[in-house]
């Protein structure tokens, strides 16, 4: 049953409660405008909360911070006694150090900042339709459990991981790569708990095909399995894994994500099952947190202002900086 709430006017709304929307919303906030930031789920984080253990990738591009709310946050968790974040090498050749850290701790930090702001959070509520004028999109039509809303604002920020409101106003876009067509395959992290890392043989190799072909080979694991991506989890003891991949779906269809995520948690259950049974050191193991869903990594490409360049993202290039008056 609809509880008759009020259209809502507001200056800007942001779509999408990941890292990037929740610094989008809290940076409009101190400028003393009226923000609304729409949360499809009822989590903050975006991969933080799908991903449960997700390092921040790339956070020290040239290893220097790249600024901004992502570094308040970091900081934020750095400062915690005892800290709930910590800067590591990444075990990946092309990319930066990277940001461990706690992610319940860090969920916590994000609706922190976003209160403090004082921005208007909006949590299991759906952006379905753009209202449009013109050119302009004035607003959207949201849904939650009570039914259907109507937010307009001044300014859009589409920060969602799809951007499906930005599709419908008619933005142009590309998917996947020029050949086929095809996305990068998703993937389902999860943390194992109560390993004893000095027993597990060749445990400094973070892409550990051994021990991916002896699964295989003797039907144990999936065949897409061909390495075991690991890498120690934040808390002692603790093991993260995201290689378990599905390939050929496409992250804007709702069913394909669910039967990638069902497909998944087989994948990890199996994974976590050979590597106790298998694998001195993970005897005593045990599936602490999985994603909630799958982790997509890419979708919709928007054409924009600017095209960003691999260089941009390993320098940190500030790309521009503009102000709007309302």
């Amino acid at each position: 049953m609809n509880e008759n709430i009020q259209d809502i006017n507001s200056d800007v709304l942001v779509i999408g409660g990941g890292t990037a929307g929740c610094g989008a919303a809290v940076a409009a906030a101190r400028q003393g405008l009226n923000v609304y930031l729409l949360e499809a789920t009822d989590k903050l984080g975006g991969v933080m909360a799908t991903c449960p253990g997700m390092p921040i990738g790339d956070a020290y591009p040239k290893d220097k911070p790249m600024g901004g709310i992502l570094e308040e946050l970091i900081n934020r968790l750095n400062k915690m006694d005892p800290p709930a974040a910590e800067k590591r090498k990444c075990h990946l050749a092309a990319f930066g150090p990277e940001v461990h850290y706690d992610y319940a701790i860090a969920q916590l930090t994000l609706f922190q900042m976003l209160e403090e702001a004082g921005v208007n959070l909006l949590l299991n509520a759906t952006a379905i339709e753009p209202i449009i004028d013109g050119k302009k999109v004035k607003g959207v039509i949201y849904y939650d459990r009570t039914g259907k809303h109507v937010i307009y604002t001044k300014i859009l920020i589409d920060c969602s991981g799809d951007g499906d409101i930005t599709a419908k106003a008619g933005v142009p876009f590309e998917k996947g790569d020029e050949v086929n067509g095809n996305m990068m395959a998703v993937t389902l992290t999860f943390y194992l708990s109560n390993i004893d890392k000095d027993r597990i043989p060749d445990f400094g190799d973070p892409w550990n095909k051994k021990i991916a072909k002896k699964g295989i080979k003797s039907g144990r694991l999936h065949k897409d399995l061909n390495k075991i991506y690991w890498m120690l989890g934040f808390h002692k003891n603790s093991l993260y894994f995201n290689c378990v991949h599905i390939r050929n779906i496409d992250g804007t269809k709702p069913l394909e994500v669910m039967k990638a995520s069902i497909e998944a948690r087989k994948r990890a259950h199996q994974l976590a099952s050979f590597l106790k049974e298998e694998i001195p050191g993970f005897e005593n193991a045990y599936i602490e947190s999985m994603g909630s869903t799958v982790g997509v990594r890419e979708t919709r490409r928007f054409e924009g202002m600017y095209k960003l360049t691999e260089d941009d993202i390993f320098t940190g290039k500030k790309i521009l900086r503009w102000c709007c008056m309302l």
